[in-house]
């Protein structure tokens, strides 16, 4: 498979995180972060229980970052709220 490179600005936590659990997965960066973003992709286009689970997941990851900047949680919904769980 041809391969092309792409450049994104991550931040340096981030960065970090992704090469120490690459070195943890014995791959390199480049595979590792392919890796990552394939099961993604295929997750988005999966079975409806893939894209639940894939949805839950980035909606943690946001929920996390609103959490970490200080922001309010008043009269904001549940998780279980939003899944409808």
């Amino acid at each position: 498979m041809a391969k092309t490179q792409l450049n994104a600005r991550v931040p340096e936590e981030l960065a970090d995180e992704v090469r120490s659990a690459a070195t943890k997965a014995g791959m390199d960066i480049g595979d590792y972060i392919t890796a990552v973003l394939q099961a993604d992709l295929a997750a988005a286009s999966g079975s409806p229980e893939l894209r639940e689970a894939r949805a839950r997941m980035h909606a943690v990851a946001a929920y996390n970052k609103w959490n970490t900047t200080g922001r309010s949680e008043a009269g904001a919904m549940s998780m279980d709220e939003v899944f409808g769980t």
